[in-house]
C-alpha cells in the first residue's frame, strides 16, 4: 500500500496565531499552491482520498477530488493537534499570560497536553488507529492520498519510521508539500518527505 500524505495549503490565519482545531479557511495563496501540486499528479487516481475534517484540509482535498471525480472521506483522526484553551490566540500572548503552563507544556509537549487539549502522544494514538484501520482495508498495490496537517503527518511519519515522538520536529513539513510512504512485506519504506511535487520512483 502506497500512502501519500499532503499538508494542506496555507490558511487565512495571521502569522503567530496558535492554530490547532481552530477551523480557518485556506488563503488564496494556499489554494493556488494546492492547485499547482494537484496539477502535477500523473499516476492513476488513488483508491481512497482521505482528509481531516477541518476546513483548510477539506478545501485542499476538494481540489484533488475535482481532479479525480471522487468524494473525499473526512476523518477527525487526521486533525491537527488540539491546543485547547490556547487555540486561536497569539503564541507570544500565551507565553506572557499563561507562562507557567506554557513553559511546562513546551518542555513536555510529547506527553503534556495543552490546557483543555491534547499531547503529541494523543495525536500518535489517534493517527496510529487510523493507519491500522487503513492497513486492514487496503491491498498491496493500492494508493491512498490523505490531506492532513503538520502535527498529524509528523505523527504518521513517526509511526512509519519508528522515530521517537520527541524527534518529530526533525521532519520539516511545509504547506502544500507531499510525503510518500509504502507498506509492503510487513514494514514501511519512506520514499520522500516534504516534496513540492509528486516524485517518481527512481
Amino acid at each position: 500500500m502506497e500512502l501519500i500524505l499532503v499538508r494542506h495549503g496555507d490558511s487565512e490565519a495571521a502569522p503567530g496565531i496558535c492554530i490547532g482545531h481552530t477551523d480557518v479557511a485556506l488563503s488564496a495563496d494556499g489554494f493556488m499552491a494546492i492547485q499547482r501540486l494537484a496539477a502535477q499528479w500523473t499516476q492513476e487516481a488513488p483508491r481512497f482520498l482521505f482528509t481531516s475534517d477541518l476546513r483548510r484540509a477539506q478545501q485542499s482535498a476538494q481540489v484533488f477530488a475535482a481532479r479525480f471525480a471522487t468524494e473525499p472521506l473526512a476523518d477527525p483522526r487526521l486533525r491537527e493537534v488540539n491546543l485547547g484553551e490556547w487555540d486561536g490566540r497569539r503564541w507570544e500572548q500565551i507565553a506572557a499570560d499563561d507562562t507557567a503552563r506554557y513553559r511546562h507544556w513546551a518542555d513536555n509537549w510529547v506527553i503534556q497536553e495543552a490546557p483543555g487539549g491534547e499531547s503529541f502522544s494523543d495525536v500518535m494514538r489517534r493517527t496510529g488507529a487510523w493507519l491500522a484501520s487503513l492497513l486492514g482495508s487496503t491491498n498491496e498495490n493500492d494508493c491512498v492520498l490523505a490531506m492532513a496537517h503538520a502535527g498529524s503527518i509528523r505523527a504518521l511519519l513517526c509511526h512509519a519510521l519508528g522515530l521517537p515522538p520527541a524527534r518529530a520536529f526533525a521532519l520539516q513539513l511545509g504547506h502544500a508539500r507531499a510525503s510518500r510512504i509504502r507498506y509492503r512485506l510487513g514494514q514501511f519504506e519512506v520514499s520522500y518527505t516534504n516534496a513540492s511535487r509528486f516524485e517518481a520512483d527512481p
